[in-house]
């Protein structure tokens, strides 16, 4: 009997997601009235009432089975029955609480690291800059002889740059140096940004309010002006718009104006930390006897790729190069994506990193997989008797997968949430100076949920695909006489399969986990070459006023004296000193040219010297370095007496090899020029760039005679030095009432520091490889385990025949074993392959170290053979006579 159904495809989801129940009782209606008739047409034959409903449904057929044809005929169908399925898994994994819980747990690890590392390589290393056409943007660097590192610019080559060039539009310089602002309590020292005039325009970002710096403003003796960043305008001004015009206290001059307010979030990305921006005011008069000290930002014409605009600074380089040998003898210079600038070298830290989550996502995945293959193998009966009763053997793999795909966006839902709370603790948990570029930006967004709900399905198709495969594929009668009691063969070697792949999987990880702990462990080892216990440092910026630069020299001398003279005297204080660019803080000493003075002065292009230090006295003593030769720097070496020095170890055996340098002098491209100095002692080297590179030949110059704007104060206390820290803060500002204090840490701290993303690496990678072997070893737990459920029956009969229980012991460890062995095997090829790709990132250690491998192959091999142990001991326990009962 055909039903007729007025066409519902014009209608709209609304109307159909509304009005289904209404249709549904419809159609029931619509079933009920033809049976009634029929019955009614027979009854008028002279049928009983019973009998002619009992043939009316009879010669109908089944109700059911016409009312899915009928429903099936109708739009949205497949989304009834997607409903209808979930609902079954929904009631399906309440029934099993247990297993719910596991996989759950698994998919949540999974997919949540993975998000947490996704959310962090989308906001450092994919999103765009947050400026105007940010792929125009570019650093500019200069480049030194015969090196392929990057260096700051030149005052007047930069000034030729920008004239000459024919690839930028724009072009600015930028040098960061904090400055004092007073009033409103104690003086406070604030990061600031000295500019030239078009540093807004280049990077496309106007004003919040205000105005940016114009070219009036970048002329010398301009009336000061300051932009303020977001963050101090609302901290310092509480956010008022009448802030422009207000005079500040800077010590780049009083009365300096404020003159505009940044977006929040600006920042240049190889600068974030700002609070003030003010203009360079560069003297043409002078650049040409400037030292190299700047930054260079820039933006690309149209149409201009990075290639052309490299080839066009190579160029002028090379003129400059002719023009000025003295200063530029065998310089180019170099131009580098803004972006690729920003990252730095993170981005192969965040690659690995993601590559090791992904690996993990792969090992929770095969773990989930391999639990449902065997709660598919329990469930054969049922799948056997649905398709017995008519149901499809596509409606079997429909089914699954829609089990695979709840359980992957519930552990999807939850993998974000974890993500979404713990990226914001981790990130809070760094330290302020954490090398992590665009910290800021770094946030669990739309994106982040997009992607987590695309890998989640991913991951519901990737280990559902397996059971709903083996689904219906043995014979109906054959399910139905074995039930539950034996997994197919196939079940058992994709069961198989998925442990070796979850075990060398995480092999893998493991060894990547290893080697970064090794070395970062190798590294805590180094020696940094001083003493950093019970030493706190403070460091500043001097601005001393004075009405001719040799009283400003003159004055930062006499400043840092009397600061150190005081601090000295302070009870618990057991030495003091100071150093101009403090050891371990990421920055190198500065570089300059020095060379042996009874020879003749090496061409300008050849590059000799190395760093310079300019230290107070007796700071080898306060640091704990030791003094190889000669002696350090005392009281009597000040400002009118002869210029001294002291060299490290590598400088004295490089300069003067096989020779005693002490009493010698060197020639040195310092200060207002090039002055000769007698060396005084060898000291001991030291790690002053980190402890992950070898010391670099270094010249150290009291403070007294070379007086340094740039001072970090060094107190080595005979106690804690945190509770001293007040009583030095007093005597600074006794000699120096408006003087504030860039930064105070213990020394302990910097060196903690420098080392803090190698150690924030190992642990990520520690962590996951601890994941990893977990889930491995419950992988091959489970297996063996559901092994020996499914052989109660063989390891029965085997005990009733006269086996012994260790050979059932046995028996059983080794099948795990084999697999345990095949998945190591699988990991250790794999290991050789991928590690090289962690060489970047170690130290002192070979991505083939046989320690590590040989470690954690034991490691593994016993953590297998626990996961093994408990359900092979399990097995010697079956009771023969219950098996047989049960038979």
């Amino acid at each position: 009997m055909r039903l007729w159904r007025r066409p519902v495809w014009n209608r709209t989801i609304w109307r159909n997601l509304t009005r289904r129940a209404r249709e549904d009782r419809e159609l029931d209606e619509e079933l009920r009235f033809h049976l009634q008739q029929e019955a009614q047409l027979r009854m008028d034959r002279g049928q009983s009432p019973e009998d002619a409903r009992r043939w009316a449904r009879r010669d109908f057929g089944n109700v059911t089975r016409t009312r899915e044809v009928t429903r099936e005929m109708w739009t949205w169908s497949a989304l009834d029955r997607a409903a209808q399925d979930i609902r079954y898994a929904a009631r399906m994994f309440r029934k099993n609480p247990a297993f719910t819980a596991l996989a759950l747990a698994s998919l949540t690890l999974g997919i949540g690291a993975t998000t947490a590392i996704f959310s962090v390589v989308n906001s450092v290393l994919l999103r765009p800059l947050p400026f105007r056409d940010p792929g125009q943007l570019a650093m500019v660097w200069e480049r030194p002889p015969d090196t392929g590192h990057n260096n700051v610019v030149q005052t007047q080559n930069f000034l030729d740059w920008r004239a000459r060039n024919r690839s930028f539009q724009n072009m600015a310089a930028v040098f960061q140096i904090s400055t004092n602002l007073e009033g409103q309590g104690e003086a406070v020292q604030l990061p600031r940004l000295r500019v030239t005039a078009g540093f807004f325009e280049t990077l496309g970002v106007a004003p919040l309010i205000g105005r940016a710096i114009r070219a009036a403003d970048d002329i010398p003796e301009a009336p000061c002006v300051t932009v303020l960043s977001y963050g101090l305008w609302q901290r310092r001004f509480g956010g008022q718009p009448g802030v422009i015009g207000t005079k500040l206290s800077l010590a780049a001059g009083p009365g300096c104006e404020v003159i505009g307010v940044m977006p929040a979030g600006f920042a240049l990305p190889t600068n974030p930390r700002v609070d003030l921006y003010t203009a360079m005011q560069i003297s043409p008069d002078q650049a040409q006897r400037d030292g190299r000290n700047y930054s260079v930002v820039a933006r690309m014409r149209k149409g201009v790729s990075v290639a052309q605009a490299d080839a066009d600074m190579r160029a002028i380089a090379a003129q400059t190069s002719a023009e000025r040998p003295e200063m530029n003898a065998g310089w180019s210079a170099a131009v580098v994506p803004l972006m690729e600038q920003t990252v730095g070298d993170m981005r192969p830290t965040l690659l690995v990193l993601l590559g090791a989550v992904l690996f993990l996502l792969l090992i929770a995945c095969a773990n989930v997989s391999n639990l449902l293959l065997m709660r598919a193998s329990k469930r054969r009966r049922e799948m056997t008797v649905r398709i017995a009763l008519g149901a499809g053997r596509w409606q079997l793999f429909h089914q699954l997968i829609m089990e695979s795909l709840l359980m992957s966006a519930a552990g999807g839902i939850a993998g974000f949430l974890l993500a979404y709370w713990g990226v914001p603790a981790i990130i809070g948990m760094l330290p302020p100076g954490f090398p992590l570029p665009r910290r800021d930006e770094i946030a669990v967004d739309s994106t982040v949920l997009a992607f987590t709900m695309l890998l989640a399905l991913g991951c519901g198709m990737f280990f559902g695909i397996f059971p709903a495969m083996q689904a219906g594929r043995e014979r109906v009668s054959e399910g139905l006489r074995q039930g539950d009691q034996h997994g197919s063969a196939g079940n058992r070697r994709v069961r198989n399969l998925l442990v070796v792949a979850e075990v060398g999987l995480a092999m893998l990880l493991v060894i990547g986990a290893g080697l970064m702990l090794r070395s970062f462990t190798l590294l805590n080892a180094v020696d940094p070459g001083f003493r950093p216990e019970r030493l706190v440092t403070f460091r500043m910026v001097l601005f001393s006023h004075a009405s001719t630069f040799d009283q400003v020299i003159a004055r930062r001398a006499t400043l840092v004296a009397q600061m150190i003279d005081r601090i000295r005297n302070l009870p618990g204080v057991a030495a003091a000193s100071s150093i101009h660019l403090l050891p371990m803080t990421g920055n190198g000493n500065s570089g300059t040219w020095y060379s042996r003075a009874d020879r003749p002065a090496p061409p300008p292009a050849s590059n000799s010297g190395g760093d310079v230090s300019i230290v107070s006295d007796d700071y080898f003593r306060t640091m704990g370095i030791p003094i190889a030769a000669g002696r350090e720097f005392d009281a009597h070496d000040r400002a009118g007496s002869p210029r001294v020095g002291v060299l490290n170890l590598t400088a004295a055996q490089q300069i003067f090899p096989g020779e005693n340098p002490v009493g010698k002098r060197l020639r040195v491209a310092w200060g207002q020029g090039p002055n000769e100095v007698e060396i005084v002692g060898v000291t001991a080297d030291i790690h002053h760039r980190g402890l992950d590179g070898k010391p670099e030949p270094c010249l150290f110059m009291p403070q007294a005679q070379q007086p340094s704007a740039f001072v970090s104060l060094m107190v080595r206390t005979a106690a804690d030095p945190v509770s001293l820290i007040p009583a030095v803060k007093e005597q600074i500002h006794a000699v120096y009432p408006s003087q504030g204090i860039q930064d105070i840490q213990t020394m302990e701290e910097v060196v903690a520091g420098s080392i803090a993303r190698p150690k924030l690496d190992a642990t990520i990678m520690a962590v996951f490889g601890a994941m990893a072997l977990t889930l491995a070893c419950l992988g091959i737990y489970a297996v063996i385990s559901y092994s020996v459920e499914q052989r109660r029956r063989e390891m029965g009969i085997r005990l009733a025949l006269g086996a012994a229980p260790a050979g059932i012991l046995g028996m059983v460890l080794r099948e795990g074993m084999a697999l345990a062995a095949g998945g190591i095997a699988l990991g250790i090829g794999a290991s050789l392959v991928l590690t090289r790709y962690l060489t970047s990132l170690l130290y002192a250690v070979k991505p083939a170290d046989p320690a590590v491998f040989g470690a954690v192959t034991v490691v593994l091999t016993l953590a297998a053979a626990a996961g093994c142990y408990f359900p092979a001991r399990r097995a010697t326990r079956v009771d023969p006579a219950m098996v047989l009962r049960e038979e």
